[in-house]
C-alpha cells in the first residue's frame, strides 16, 4: 500500500527559539518579540520557506531578528506551510511564512539577513506581490501596515493593496529598500515564447503554477488557448519536485497520449516551452464545466460518470494511468464531449508513480489502475467544504465508505463501484 507523505521536520515552538521568548499566537501563526510601541506601518519582509527546509530556517533567523530588537512571526506547523504555499488563503499570501517587520532599513541587519539566507538561494518559492531582494535569495518585501488594512500617507488613510505588485510599495512613499536589492535577470526565451501568445485573463494561480487564458498569435484564424505555466521552486514537495516538476511531467505525459492514440480524451497541445526556470505548455482551450462543478450544483449524471468511468479503462487499456482522476479534472464540454484535464500525475503502468495526491486512502491501491478508480470515486463520495475539499482532513477510510447508506442514485452508483474497487 502506498502510505501518507512523507515526514517533514516540524515548525519548532518560540519556546525552542529562545529562552522566556514572548509571543502570542493564532490558529496559524507564532508572532514573537514584544509588539508594545511597534510602529503602525512600515517595512514587511519576506522568507518563503519549504517544508524541507523550514525548521532550519526558522531557528537560523529567530536569534538574528531578535538581537536586532525587531517583531517577527512566522507559520506555526507544516500543515499551514502547505495551505500557505499552495495558495490556499490567496495567491498574494504563497510565500509570506516568515514575516520580519521593519520600520526603518538597518544597513547591518540587512545584510546580516541576506548573508544568513545565502544557503538557501534558489530553494524556495517567490512572494507574488512582494518586490525581489534578488540574488536568487528567498527575501522579498513591500510597504504597509502592520496591524490593520490600511495605511496612512501624507495624512490621508488608504487601502493597504496586498493584492497587487505594483502597489508594494505605494505612490508616496520612497523605496528605501531599493539600494539594497539587485536586478532579476529575465530569460529572453520566456520572454519571447509569451509574446506569441498575449494573455488576457488568469483563469487561476496557485502555487505550483498559474493557468491563462490567452490567444494564439501564429494561428491564421482567431484561437484562444490556455497557458499553464509552471513556477520555479513553486510548491515544492518532500521530494523536491516543484511547479516545473509537475508540468515537465504532464508534457512528456501529452507526447504519451500522441504515441498511444489517446489525444482525442485531452484537450490539443498547441506548443511548449521547457526551459530551466520555466516551463509553459499551451492547450486548446475548451469551454465547458468540471464534473466537480455539476455534482456541487445537483447537475451530476449517472451518464456522466459511466462516461469517465469508460474513459479511465481506456487510457488502463493502452498502458497509463492518470494518478489524479477526480472529478475537477474531468471537463464536460458545451457540445456534450468529456476530457481529462491534468496529468502532473500520470504516467505508464508499471513505473514509480509521484507523491501526488488528492485524497490519502486508505487502503491504497499499488495497483494505479484501482488507484485512479479509488481516487475518482473518493472525489465522488467527499463532504466537500465549501466547494472544495478540506486540506486539514484529505484522509479517506474506503472500507468506512462500504458501510454508509447512499444519500442518492450518485452516491449509490459510487458505492456500488468502490465496493469492486476495494475487493479488486
Amino acid at each position: 500500500m502506498r502510505g501518507a507523505p512523507e515526514a517533514v521536520p516540524e515548525i519548532p515552538h518560540p519556546d525552542k527559539l529562545a529562552p522566556s521568548l514572548p509571543f502570542e499566537e493564532t490558529e496559524e501563526w507564532y508572532a514573537c518579540g514584544r509588539p508594545a510601541g511597534r510602529a503602525r506601518q512600515g517595512w514587511k519582509l519576506y522568507v518563503p520557506l519549504t517544508m524541507v527546509n523550514a525548521r532550519e530556517v526558522i531557528e537560523r533567523l529567530a536569534p538574528l531578528v531578535l538581537d536586532a530588537g525587531l517583531h517577527f512571526k512566522y507559520v506555526k506547523n507544516i500543515k499551514t506551510l502547505r495551505k500557505l504555499n499552495a495558495g490556499t488563503f490567496g495567491y498574494p499570501q504563497i510565500g509570506k511564512c516568515f514575516v520580519i517587520y521593519l520600520p526603518e532599513p538597518d544597513d547591518r541587519f540587512i545584510a546580516a539577513l541576506r548573508e544568513a539566507l545565502v544557503p538557501y538561494r534558489d530553494q524556495c518559492p517567490a512572494v507574488p506581490c512582494a518586490r525581489p531582494f534578488g540574488d536568487r535569495l528567498p527575501l522579498y518585501y513591500r510597504y504597509g501596515s502592520y496591524l490593520e488594512k490600511h495605511i496612512t500617507l501624507d495624512g490621508v488613510e488608504v487601502e493597504d493593496d496586498r493584492q497587487d505588485l505594483a502597489n508594494a510599495v505605494p505612490e508616496g512613499v520612497e523605496d528605501a529598500l531599493a539600494p539594497y536589492t539587485q536586478p532579476v535577470p529575465k530569460d529572453p526565451a520566456v520572454a519571447a515564447f509569451l509574446r506569441g501568445y498575449p494573455i488576457f485573463q488568469a483563469l487561476f494561480q496557485q502555487g505550483k503554477c498559474g493557468v491563462f487564458h490567452a490567444m494564439n498569435l501564429a494561428s491564421e484564424t482567431f484561437q484562444e488557448v490556455v497557458l499553464k505555466v509552471g513556477y520555479h521552486r513553486g510548491q515544492v514537495q518532500v521530494d523536491g519536485s516543484d511547479g516545473c516538476s509537475f508540468l515537465r511531467r504532464e508534457l512528456t505525459f501529452y507526447k504519451i497520449l500522441a504515441d498511444r492514440g489517446l489525444s482525442e480524451l485531452a484537450p490539443a497541445l498547441i506548443d511548449s516551452l521547457d526551459v530551466p526556470r520555466k516551463v509553459i505548455l499551451v492547450l486548446e482551450y475548451i469551454r465547458g464545466t468540471s464534473l466537480l462543478v455539476h455534482k456541487l450544483a445537483g447537475k451530476l449524471t449517472i451518464e456522466q460518470l459511466e462516461r469517465a468511468w469508460a474513459m479511465i479503462d481506456r487510457f488502463h487499456a493502452a498502458g497509463v494511468y492518470i494518478g489524479d482522476a477526480k472529478l475537477a479534472n474531468f471537463l464536460a464540454t458545451d457540445d456534450g464531449d468529456l476530457r481529462v484535464i491534468d496529468f502532473e500525475a500520470g504516467g505508464i503502468l508499471g513505473e514509480e508513480p509521484p507523491h501526488i495526491r488528492t485524497f490519502f486512502l486508505n487502503p491504497d491501491p499499488e495497483d494505479p489502475r484501482l488507484g485512479d478508480k479509488a481516487h475518482f470515486l473518493a472525489s465522488i463520495l467527499y463532504p466537500y467544504e465549501e466547494g472544495r475539499y478540506s486540506w486539514e482532513d484529505r484522509h479517506v477510510d474506503l472500507c468506512a465508505w462500504l458501510n454508509r447508506e447512499p444519500d442518492d442514485d450518485i452516491s449509490a452508483w459510487a458505492l456500488v463501484k468502490l465496493c469492486s474497487v476495494v475487493e479488486g
